[in-house]
Parts: structure tokens; sequence; C-alpha cells
């Protein structure tokens, strides 16, 4: 069952969203998914992005900011738990399939302990392909090393700078920023910026990671 959200103000839950599409809104304007009809909220405060069972809050240049366990956040994966505050309201995150542990806060590099054997067992089937694609560099000290994409989903990047998660669907991989400092390159694929957006990758795309190019196979 796919997460949900209770909102709650001096302790009292007001109302629950269920988390069953992949983009929900925060702020005070009627257009929003959550509609927090206070002073202390911006028109369009905060987004939470939610892949498969996993969901991340990101906040949206509000004038309050928003907060996750009372830590200021721009975007943070959820744990079950966590407390978003956003004015004065909480929206409680809860989700028991959340399948994240203590790995999943850590960047997850392309080194010689993600490198295997190419020779891969023949996939008959669309999903089977998903489950044997790779990420290949193409420059730097390490180009030409291989990460297979063996988990659901996966990080790269650094913490403080950039950091990018690579998520598999039952219609192929996609990618989206989670963090992106000031100091970093946007996050690119085949030379586009893709922003907050979460994008389908594509055979042979070329995805940039602050200047690391890293190009993205489909398995066989």
């Amino acid at each position: 069952m796919p997460g949900k959200l209770e909102l709650s103000f001096n302790a009292n839950k007001i109302d629950e969203y269920t988390l069953d599409t992949e983009i929900l809104t925060i702020g005070r304007k009627d257009d929003n998914d959550v509609r927090i009809q206070n002073l202390a909220v911006s028109g369009h405060h905060a987004k939470l992005l939610t892949i498969f069972e996993d969901s991340f809050i990101e906040d949206l240049n509000s004038t309050n900011g928003t907060f996750v366990n009372g830590k200021s956040i721009d975007k943070h994966a959820l744990r079950n738990g966590d407390v978003i505050n956003i004015g004065k309201h909480e929206l409680r995150y809860v989700n028991f399939n959340n399948k994240a542990d203590e790995d999943f806060e850590k960047t997850v590099f392309i080194g010689a302990n993600s490198v295997k054997s190419a020779s891969q067992p023949s996939a008959n089937n669309f999903a089977n392909r998903l489950k044997t694609a790779k990420l290949q560099l193409l420059n730097g000290k390490s180009a030409g090393r291989e990460l297979f994409i063996e988990k659901e989903s996966i990080k790269l990047g650094k913490p403080g700078l950039q950091v990018v998660l690579i998520n598999r669907r039952p219609d192929g991989h996609f990618i989206v920023c989670l963090e992106q400092s000031e100091e970093s390159a946007p996050l690119m694929v085949n030379g586009a910026e893709i922003g907050s957006r979460s994008v389908k990758l594509q055979n042979h795309d070329v995805i940039e990671i602050n200047k690391l190019k890293i190009e993205y196979y489909m398995g066989t």
C-alpha cells in the first residue's frame, strides 16, 4: 500500500492524504493538493515526489522554510515516522513498506566493489533487461568502470554537492535530482538540464552529474 501524510495542528489531527500520485503539492493557495490556510505557509510551499515506496519532500523556495524532524531542508528522503513542519502545522509521513535502511543515506559511488562480470544471464523480457541494466563512467580517473543497477534504487553523487536517484519502475529506469547545491553544475541528460523532474532513461543516454559523464545501458 502507498504511504500517507497525516496533517495536524497543535497535536490535533486534521486530515490525511494517501500518496498514490507521483507529485503532491503543499501550500496556501487553492490549487495545492494539501492546502494549509495559514499566513506562515507560502502559496506554493513544498512538494512531495513519490517513486514506488520512496517519497521525497522538497521546499519550493518558501518564505519560512520547510523542516523535517526540526531541521531545515531543501530536499529530503523521507522515512516512516518523519515529521514535516510547515508553518505551525505538522505532516507526519507514514509508510510501513518503506524499504529504506541506513545505506539509503549513503551515496553510491562507482568503484571496484561495484564491478561485475559482463557475463549476464540471457534476458527474455523487458523486466530482465531492466535488472541487467548498467552505468559506465565515460570520463575522469575511473573512466570505463561499470555499475550494474541491481537494486530498485541507487544514489549517485556527493552529499552536500549533488545527489541523484535512479529508480527502477515497471516501465523503465527514472532519474531525479535529490540534492543540488549552488556550487554544483546542474544534472544533465543528453546535454539538457532536467531540473526537479523525474526523467525516464533510454538506452545509451548520457547522464552528467557535476561534470562526471555516465552512459546508461539497457540489459540485453
